[in-house]
This record gives structure tokens, C-alpha cells and sequence, in this order.
């Protein structure tokens, strides 16, 4: 049953990010040359049209560093929800971070000496953990402003009322403050975050409360 639910989180949440950057990579990739005539008449000249790129930016790093993060809290809610379901509660976040990557869910070259931290290309992941109530929030702090707004994932969301999968991102690039682990929706927003629904998630409202309420359920037993 745990692979139901990873997979069906994998399903709203990872796939279709994965399926809108496959398609924005290929809509970055255009000929800017346009042929009026005989098609095919220059081959040469076609293969030497001028190609246009997305430029490094703060958007597309933020899809990266969403999709990343993403990635990162299936992964560690899956491996909490089987460990407790197997008597195999983690004790903290570095237990979390080593029994994924030994299950090849991340990359080595993202591992860090410091407990629950992860350094990627354009920001750095901090796993927070919650045995009591076996929870994970993720935080991805970028590295710099051009790497966009600071993103939070909890899983699960005890406080959704029901507006669809969703995670916080600041509304400020610099001099972000950062909410104690776990706090209250209200002390996230009063500290400066906003929520953001993932736009690409197809799974009924009324299947995902399932799904939540079934893992709650599951590892309390």
C-alpha cells in the first residue's frame, strides 16, 4: 500500500513537472530564420540558422529548484511512512537523507557533511523532521536572488483545508526570514510566504484527502 501512496503523489505532483519541463525544453529550442520558397533549397543555410535558448533566469532556475525539491520530499515521506510501517520509525532527518540515497532516490554529488543538508546547483535543501507526528518539511534556500524565491513542502499538509497540493515560496528575494520548523500557518505568513498550488495536479480533492488520511492512519497503528 505504500507504493500506492508514493505513487500516486508521484503522479500529481512529480510527473506532471517532469512532463511541463520536457515540453518548455523543447519550445526553448527555435529557428529564427524564416524560408520563403522552395523548401529544402538550402540545406546548409537552414542547419546554420541561429538558435535561441531560454536565458539562465530566475524562472526556469525556480522550476529546477521545485522540481528538486519536489523530488526530495516524495522520496523522504516515503521511506518515513514504510520505516514506521516496518517498526523502523527514523530517529532525524540525516537517517532520512542516508536511507534514500542509499536507495538511489537522490544524487551523491548533492550530499553534505551537515545533518539533513543538501547543496544543489541552485540552492541548498534543509530536510526538517518531526518523529511525533511523522512529518517532513523541506526548505530550499536559494543561493543567490537570480535563483529565485525560497520554497516550503510539508508532507503532509496537516493545515490544507482542502485548496488542492500546494507549497510556500517567499514573496521576497532578500532578507528572507524563515519559519521555525513546523510552525503555524500563521507564523509562516506572517513571516513574509505565500502558498502556491501545483497547477499540474489532476488527482481529485476527495482521493487525495484519502490518501492523506490513510497514511496518517497507517503509521499510527
Amino acid at each position: 500500500m505504500i507504493y500506492v501512496v508514493a505513487g500516486a503523489f508521484f503522479v500529481m505532483v512529480i510527473t506532471p513537472l517532469i512532463i511541463q519541463r520536457q515540453r518548455s525544453g523543447h519550445m526553448a529550442t527555435v529557428e529564427a530564420q524564416v524560408s520563403i520558397g522552395d523548401v529544402g533549397s538550402d540545406s546548409t543555410q537552414d542547419r546554420n540558422a541561429p538558435i535561441y535558448r531560454w536565458p539562465d533566469s530566475e524562472v526556469p532556475r525556480t522550476a529546477e529548484r521545485l522540481r528538486d525539491v519536489s523530488a526530495v520530499a516524495v522520496a523522504s515521506i516515503t521511506y518515513v511512512v514504510e520505516s514506521a510501517m516496518s517498526g523502523r520509525t527514523p530517529h532525524n532527518a540525516g537517517e532520512i537523507i542516508a536511507g534514500i540515497t542509499q536507495r538511489q532516490l537522490i544524487p551523491n554529488e548533492w550530499l553534505t557533511t551537515q545533518n539533513g543538508v543538501l547543496q544543489l546547483p541552485h540552492g541548498t535543501i534543509h530536510l526538517r523532521y518531526s518523529p511525533n507526528r511523522l512529518s517532513v518539511e523541506l526548505i530550499s534556500v536559494p543561493n543567490e536572488p537570480k535563483d529565485g524565491p525560497a520554497i516550503l513542502i510539508r508532507v503532509p499538509d496537516d493545515e490544507n483545508t482542502g485548496v488542492g497540493v500546494r507549497y510556500f515560496e517567499s514573496m521576497q528575494l532578500n532578507g528572507i526570514v524563515y519559519p521555525s520548523p513546523f510552525a503555524p500557518l500563521s507564523d509562516v505568513i506572517s513571516t513574509g510566504w505565500r502558498p502556491r498550488l501545483f497547477k499540474q495536479t489532476q488527482l481529485p480533492e476527495t482521493e487525495r484527502a484519502q490518501l492523506e488520511q490513510w497514511a496518517k492512519s497507517a503509521t499510527r497503528k
